[in-house]
């Protein structure tokens, strides 16, 4: 048996002023084709996933293309159509297969289309015709539409925030799709979408209360007839009428059952709609919390500069504060080229530079730091770990550490890279134990790398394009009524 494997994974941020271009795939170094994906083997990534199936289950998987790059804006016409269409070429080329399987990230949008990973299963599937088996695997960030459904067999979705499954839920699509193919099973998917979308600082699947949520969704597994239930939080930076909570369950051959099921767990979410819509402390609150706490580090979310939701990697806006309170003692990475450029060279001088701030007018304005320039590095680290989404290979391109004169020390980065893996700290020489406040740029894709040496992570209600607080942004396309936006006027039933 013959699989394609094949994706385009980008999650999409509507409000980033940034359009992503086709460079900005082949920058990221994870546009790969045929024999080239297979670095990706052995990963806890999806495509990792796949790759162990296909050798526990003997089936051949081969290798087409794989195009994943760190959330800007919105897909140009033109990159969307390049990479489809090599997609699409390679699968006619290369067949015929026994089935496919693509990683997908479900919040993808691109200018002619809002719904583009709907558009893509839509084009796969015309190609390959009807009978062909055609698994998806996807972020628990996409916003699925009812057309990635009903144009595929499978469609799965990662289960865990921060996203650690991601080669356990890869490994669950394939399997499925094998027994497809061995007509061992007959998959009926049925989608429930509730006008529901969550506040981004209350995705993390190990808290309240989507603990509870993903909890009761487990319970359906007890019904042998489940082959796969999915509770994806949606993406709310993504401007489109998708945008929103989905649930997911497929059965074998039982459609009324799959309808049941997942009309039952979007109901229960519903119903804790609001829980779903606390708030998080300001900078200024944060940062006094944190000199208080006398064990170190502390590690302050930066929610607005949320890297892993497509946001600039360059806010100032929490040390600004920190300097106007007198605080010190900081470690953050600062995305900054023209910076980087200054200090090239003169390794062990003393150096002032405007640092951050220049990506747009969202996310602070430069600071002006004097310092002494530690250390460069070309940024290429990998983590051996488990890491937000099973990533392991990171390029933040050429890299200065800086030591400022008011004893924080900043990581200036020539391409953006997020806070998911400590190897970012580690392969420059330093420890991030020993500081007392750490900024990370995240909300949950930092905690797997942070939980097991801070004492304590405090998230932050900060400015920005990825600002935690919804009404913050002018939304345009989205559904209404929708929870939290019309709280009364919303309604499920």
């Amino acid at each position: 048996m013959r699989f394609a494997l094949a994706g385009i994974n980008h999650e999409t941020n509507t409000f980033h002023s940034i359009p992503t271009e086709y460079e900005n795939f082949e920058k990221s170094g994870m546009l790969l084709r045929g024999d080239e994906i297979e670095k990706l083997y052995g990963t806890p990534s999806t495509i990792g996933g796949f790759y162990q199936a296909s050798k526990d289950f003997g089936f051949d998987l081969v290798p087409l293309l794989f195009a994943n790059t760190g959330p800007l804006g919105t897909i140009t016409s033109e990159t969307f159509e390049k990479l489809i269409s090599e997609i699409l070429e390679l699968i006619e080329s290369n067949g015929p297969f026994d089935a496919i399987l693509m990683n997908l990230h479900g919040a993808a949008v691109s200018e002619e289309f809002h719904d583009m990973d709907g558009e893509i299963t839509r084009r796969v599937r015309n190609l390959i015709g009807p009978e062909v088996p055609f698994g998806i695997n996807l972020d628990m960030h996409a916003n699925v539409s009812k057309e990635m459904v009903s144009n595929t067999d499978i469609t799965n979705v990662y289960q865990t925030t921060p996203h650690l499954d991601a080669d356990k839920t890869g490994y669950q699509c394939a399997e499925l799709i094998y027994k497809t193919v061995k007509k061992e099973i007959i998959p009926v998917q049925s989608i429930e979408t509730p006008p529901l979308i969550i506040n981004i600082v209350n995705h993390n699947t190990n808290e309240e209360p989507m603990k509870s949520i993903l909890s009761e969704s487990r319970k359906l597994y007890t019904d042998d007839e489940v082959l796969s239930v999915s509770v994806a939080e949606g993406y709310p930076y993504s401007d489109i009428e998708k945008m929103g909570m989905s649930f997911v369950v497929i059965t074998d051959d039982k459609k009324d059952k799959a309808k049941e099921y997942s009309k039952k767990i979007a109901k229960y979410a519903w119903d804790k709609r609001f829980e779903m819509d606390s708030t998080v402390p300001s900078i200024e609150e944060g940062l006094k919390e944190a000199v208080e706490i006398k064990e170190k580090p502390v590690v302050l979310m930066d929610t607005g500069d949320n890297i892993g939701g497509g946001s600039s990697a360059d806010s100032t806006h929490i040390l600004h504060k920190a300097r106007e309170l007198g605080i010190n003692g900081i470690l953050q990475s600062l995305y900054d080229p023209e910076s980087v450029k200054k200090c090239i060279g003169n390794i062990g001088s003393e150096i002032t530079l405007e640092v951050g701030g220049k990506s747009d007018d969202m996310h602070g304005a430069p600071l002006q730091v004097t310092g002494r320039i530690k250390k460069y590095s070309d940024g290429i680290f990998e983590d051996l770990g488990r890491t937000h989404g099973g990533h392991k290979h990171f390029n933040g391109g050429d890299t200065i550490l800086l030591e400022t004169n008011e004893n924080n020390t900043l990581i200036l980065t020539s391409k953006r890279v997020g806070n998911t893996s400590i190897q970012l700290y580690l392969h420059l020489g330093i420890d991030p134990k020993e500081y007392p406040i750490i900024i990370a740029k995240g909300v949950m894709s930092p905690r797997p790398a942070f939980e097991p040496i801070a004492s304590k992570i405090i998230t932050l209600d900060s400015p920005g394009v990825t600002a935690s607080g919804l009404n913050n942004f002018n939304f345009k396309n989205r559904r209404k009524p929708m929870f939290p936006f019309e709280k009364e006027e919303a309604v499920y039933d």
